[in-house]
């Protein structure tokens, strides 16, 4: 059984974590035609997402970005794009590039080889 002192002080972490959560913002690249970008910004409290968006002809953008606005006529509008590919992801410097990352595919990757090797073993 928990004393009431463990739950007091479980319960002022969980507000610590809380507030330091709301005075993150997230970190995006912003640059336009760079092929590595390492420009990064805190994005304002008003985006929520990171944006990647590849136009054709080939022109790359990268900036924060709001989810709410995160569609093809709404990014085509403000970049003044006809044809585009866009991502728009809400994690930390998620705008690398299009797509899944290798970074993101890592931790799918390593569970595959433990089952296997677990199994190989067993």
């Amino acid at each position: 059984m928990a004393s009431k002192g463990g739950y007091i002080l479980l319960g002022l972490l969980f507000s610590l974590a809380v507030l330091c959560q709301l005075g993150h913002s997230l970190q995006c690249y912003s640059c336009i035609n760079q092929v590595d970008c390492t420009s990064v910004v805190n994005c304002t409290h008003n985006q929520d997402a990171c944006l990647y968006v590849k136009a054709v002809p080939l022109k790359v953008y990268r900036q924060c970005w709001s989810l709410e606005h995160c569609n093809f006529e709404f990014i085509a509008n403000a970049l003044g794009e006809k044809e585009l590919h866009y991502d728009c992801c809400q994690k930390n410097l998620c705008n690398k590039s299009d797509g899944t990352s290798v970074s993101e595919k890592t931790p799918l990757l390593l569970t595959l080889l433990l089952v296997a090797v677990c199994r190989f073993y067993l």
